[in-house]
């Protein structure tokens, strides 16, 4: 089970994320008006981290891997918590404000347009955050620790490449953009000593992006 969840997390996840993207921005090269129903997307979003975490589960079973969940809320993990996300928001508002054209990526079409999309996408949001943490912050960092014999930050580099390019669907900029995200989720784990505190400040930046910028982003 951990080598299927290996091949899917590093393989098939980055290769349907680069197909959808490439099949998105088809669409934009023929000019044409692309009107995606959000909710039946977000299911599918949340329908597939449930099988990812599912996956990593049995993989961690396998591996009898010990995945720490509960977090310490001491100054220091919060302090890092409130930093992170007040540079990591700063970035996405600095990156926003000084675009000149679209994004590359497609991020633009997934955010929600109705009040109902956003109920859905805050819904989303939340599965997002604590089943990727688990699964990437969690097993994968995990086996990741193994490959490198215990190197901290080998083990978390290359989780993050893995994570960035699962999310593919936003773009090549946007893959390269998301790995120092990724080593700052990876922090956090490292000072809170679990993934509790990472899977909420996951939620909230996910969620804050789209309430400050997501008007933005649409009108880039």
């Amino acid at each position: 089970m951990s080598i299927l969840f290996f091949i899917v997390i590093a393989a098939g996840l980055p290769f349907l994320s680069a197909l959808s993207y490439k099949n998105i921005k088809s669409l934009e090269a023929q000019e044409m008006d692309i009107q995606l129903a959000k909710t039946p997307i977000y299911i599918q979003s949340m329908l597939l981290q449930f099988v990812l975490v599912a996956l990593a589960f049995f993989a961690a079973r396998v591996d009898e891997a010990t995945i720490t969940l509960s977090s310490k809320f001491t100054f220091l993990s919060i302090g890092a918590s409130i930093a992170f996300l007040t540079v990591a928001l700063g970035i996405a508002g600095f990156s926003q404000k000084f675009s000149k054209q679209k994004e590359e990526g497609t991020l633009h079409h997934l955010l929600p347009d109705t009040a109902a999309d956003r109920v859905m996408w805050i819904i989303a949001c939340i599965v997002a955050a604590f089943c990727e943490e688990y699964v990437y912050r969690g097993v994968l960092f995990y086996m990741m620790m193994q490959l490198t014999d215990n190197i901290w930050i080998a083990a978390a580099l290359l989780s993050s490449i893995i994570f960035a390019f699962g999310h593919g669907t936003q773009g090549q900029k946007a893959i390269i953009q998301i790995i120092p995200f990724a080593l700052g989720f990876h922090a956090l784990v490292y000072v809170s000593g679990g993934l509790l505190l990472p899977m909420i400040v996951h939620f909230l930046y996910n969620v804050l992006v789209e309430l400050l910028f997501g008007r933005k982003i649409k009108e880039i």
